[in-house]
């Protein structure tokens, strides 16, 4: 599910500092347990794929242009997008 949610962040699906969805909405989406779902959401905030706004939810993070073009996979690549090369959001904004 993580990877999911990354390959839709790279395509610009989830566009930079918009609501991913929440952990009931990805229960429902993928079949799993809450537990699973929370589980991807912070391995996202860890990789500053996402940043977190008490009370509002999880966003997407200001996300720096791709120069190897990842970004625009047909999505048939399953390989994890790099965390190191991610900047979070600031907060507050």
């Amino acid at each position: 599910m993580a990877q999911v949610l990354r390959r839709r962040i790279a395509d610009g699906r989830y566009a930079p500092r918009s609501r991913v969805p929440s952990v009931l909405q990805l229960t429902e989406e993928f079949g799993v347990a809450a537990a699973t779902a929370q589980k991807a959401l912070r391995a996202l905030r860890a990789e500053g794929l996402t940043y977190t706004e008490p009370g509002l939810g999880s966003f997407v993070a200001q996300i720096p242009p791709d120069p190897s073009g990842l970004a625009a996979s047909n999505g048939a690549d399953d390989s994890p997008v790099g965390g190191s090369r991610w900047a979070s959001a600031p907060r507050g904004v």
